[in-house]
């Protein structure tokens, strides 16, 4: 079996994305790991972070990505969360995370990282894999961000209180 073999089961379940240190409990060497980016077969996402070359790109990659770049722990936030979840319009250029340690990699150009910040992250159904802010907290981040407006904000508040993703009382804390 190759490498990109033994890779390719735990990329495909996790939007095509395998770090070197998944890689490595296979035991896919980090040396192998360049070799594939030299021959096109995985693309480097950031530090330790891969894409294999087969991934079918799907609306929700960007979010996997930009959580996956951002490093273990590392989580959705504030309107990258609306955004995803359809509640708000996206910004293609912007990406909210958060993590609870301090960041030592530089990211690529959009990234909008709150350091050294924890809190209670889920994943909502149909999006596997891919750790977010409690929609709750992801309304008020983006409200204090002023990353969408106060209009949009009780708009996205509604929108998900009618999806039955935050109650009646959560949503009444963004109206007006």
């Amino acid at each position: 079996m190759t490498a990109y073999e033994q890779i390719w089961p735990v990329a495909e379940d996790h939007y095509g994305i395998i770090t070197s240190a998944q890689a490595k409990e296979f035991g896919v060497s980090k040396q192998r790991m360049v070799a594939m980016v030299k021959s096109g077969r995985l693309t480097r996402l950031g530090h330790g972070v891969y894409q294999v070359q087969h991934h079918v790109p799907g609306p929700n990659d960007v979010y996997a990505i930009s959580v996956a770049v951002a490093g273990d722990g590392a989580y959705l936030r504030g309107a990258s969360v609306l955004w995803m979840l359809g509640l708000a319009p996206a910004n293609p250029t912007a990406f909210y995370v958060g993590t609870p340690r301090r960041m030592k990699r530089r990211l690529p150009r959009g990234f909008r990282v709150r350091e050294n910040a924890r809190c209670d992250t889920v994943e909502y159904e149909g999006y596997e894999g891919i750790r977010c802010q409690r929609l709750v907290e992801a309304l008020a981040s983006a409200r204090e961000d002023g990353s969408v407006d106060g209009d949009r904000i009780a708009d996205a508040a509604t929108a998900a209180n009618m999806k039955g993703l935050i109650s009646d009382e959560e949503c009444a804390k963004f109206q007006g």
